[in-house]
């Protein structure tokens, strides 16, 4: 299953999981109580789906979930409360689903129009790139087979100054597929120098599950005859490093017959690097749809809520069964959840401009874990500093509440990995023009499968209503801003370091 794919299914079963809770938790409150409204949670996340209709469609299920829960309900006095508190939130529902099928309408028409030009512009380069991979690979083949005319006495085979120079590396084998040159660029490609490959079967560089397919893939070409083809889906094959470490990489094949022996040319470029950036300028993309949503459905989400939480809380106040209390109080502090997923965006969406100055990061460290001292000291957990905010302070060029953001939602994430204790590691150094801060936990840790997507937006490892999946986004976005970068290094079980790398101020 793909990448695309699985996403997609969590999507539905995260959708589908939390539309049962809200139908259970509708079912388990009293009568009068606005429960339904919390329907608009899934309805929000259906943007993120592929389909443009399935708000649509989810609002119809909303809708009879709605009104089942009502019939199951026995009736009471509040019937009339139920019955107006269900078509307001009807109404709130399906005014949400339609403004979102309309900006998906909108940004598909933009995404319809840039595709088509970029499949222009594409199809115009990767023209221009086959054919001067072509060019590169005839020249190599054509200054071989003059090469091996003149020199060739046993399968030691000597390759021209231009292919021993070349940026691309560049691998010739014989009939069996045993390696007999490896050019410099194949060395620094594959971490392993000439005298190491030469003799070996070009499946050592190669992912053991690639291996028999590719071995046919070049038995293949040699029958057919041809002087030169792209290989692989696309052009791209899976490389392996002698370090183990796996890489993506564009490749064409040749071959030519010298002293009546046959011997294929492969010419290889790393595609590990633009592949990283075609993966960020995607998740930049997706950051922006999420912050044009965000502003634009504000309004829309924010009024209907406040007159929810206004009539909630005077039934609160009017109420005299504590039953009755209970519930308004859980649907007052969904509905406040739900305000501060929205400021979330909103601030993500229309950041305000960094009121940068001369900042003492050790001292926004010290002010954050005063604000978490409480906190800290009831779930037991022990801090290890490394840092001096007087003697040595350290100093970035920044906007102080965005640092203080920054590092409570790193320091918070910390502490609530450490459920059952633990240690809190922080460091602060300047490492020549710039300052690296770490945070560590001992805490559960993250899945390995996990870590690439930790960034993204409404991704979190927390239970369903303990976290919204945008703290580190806000902070990744932030630290982009600013001209620094942020890793993440985690094993399940032991840990998690976030390392925060930041220009340093000038003295």
């Amino acid at each position: 299953m793909s990448s695309l794919n699985r996403q997609v299914s969590l999507l539905y079963g995260g959708l589908f999981l939390l539309t049962v809770i809200i139908f259970v938790f509708d079912l388990l409150t009293p009568i009068g109580v606005a429960v339904s409204i919390l329907y608009i949670i899934p309805l929000l996340l259906t943007f993120l789906s592929p389909r443009e209709r399935d708000p649509v469609y989810f609002c119809l299920i909303a809708t009879g979930l709605i009104w089942i829960d009502l019939l199951l309900k026995p009736p009471g006095l509040t019937i009339r409360y139920g019955v107006f508190n269900r078509i307001l939130g009807m109404l709130v529902l399906w005014g949400v689903a339609l403004g979102l099928i309309h900006y998906k309408r909108t940004r598909q028409g933009l995404v319809s129009a840039e595709a088509a030009r970029e499949q222009a512009v594409s199809a115009k380069d990767a023209a221009v790139e086959a054919r001067a991979l072509s060019d590169v690979a005839t020249l190599g083949a054509v200054a071989g087979q003059r090469q091996l005319e003149k020199q060739l006495t046993t399968k030691e085979l000597q390759l021209s100054s231009m292919i021993r120079s070349a940026m691309d590396a560049i691998i010739t084998m014989d009939a069996e597929q045993q390696v007999v040159q490896f050019n410099e660029a194949a060395e620094k490609m594959f971490h392993c120098s000439a005298e190491d490959a030469i003799g070996q079967p070009i499946g050592r560089f190669i992912p053991q599950r690639f291996r028999d397919a590719h071995h046919e893939h070049v038995r293949a070409f040699g029958r057919s005859g041809s002087t030169s083809r792209r290989m692989g889906t696309l052009g791209t094959i899976t490389g392996l490093r002698a370090d183990g470490e796996e890489f993506p990489a564009e490749a064409s094949i040749s071959q030519i017959v010298a002293d009546g022996t046959k011997y294929f040319t492969v010419i290889l470029r790393d595609t590990s690097e633009r592949q990283h950036i075609e993966q960020r300028l995607r998740q930049t993309e997706r950051l922006a749809e999420m912050g044009t949503l965000a502003a634009g459905m504000a309004h829309e989400i924010g009024t209907p809520m406040n007159v929810i939480l206004g009539r909630a809380e005077q039934l609160m106040r009017k109420s005299q069964e504590d039953t009755t209390k209970k519930s308004l109080g859980v649907i007052v502090a969904q509905v406040e959840r739900i305000t501060k997923i929205m400021n979330q965006l909103l601030t993500f969406a229309r950041r305000k401009p960094s009121e940068r100055r001369r900042v003492n990061l050790g001292q926004t460290l010290d002010d954050c874990l005063e604000v978490l001292q409480e906190r800290i000291r009831r779930m037991r957990i022990k801090i290890e500093s490394n840092y001096e905010t007087t003697l040595h302070p350290v100093h970035v060029l920044a906007d102080p509440d965005q640092m203080s953001q920054v590092f409570l939602n790193l320091l918070i994430n910390a502490i609530h990995a450490m459920p059952d204790g633990g240690t809190l590691r922080i460091s602060l150094e300047r490492i020549n023009s710039h300052v690296k801060a770490i945070v560590a936990d001992t805490g559960h840790g993250i899945p390995k499968e996990d870590l690439p997507k930790i960034f993204a937006p409404f991704f979190t490892t927390k239970e369903v209503g303990q976290g919204t999946g945008l703290g580190l986004t806000v902070v990744h976005g932030i630290i982009q801003e600013h001209g620094g970068s942020i890793e993440v290094e985690s094993e399940p079980g032991q840990g998690t370091t976030f390392t925060v790398t930041l220009p340093a101020s000038k003295s």
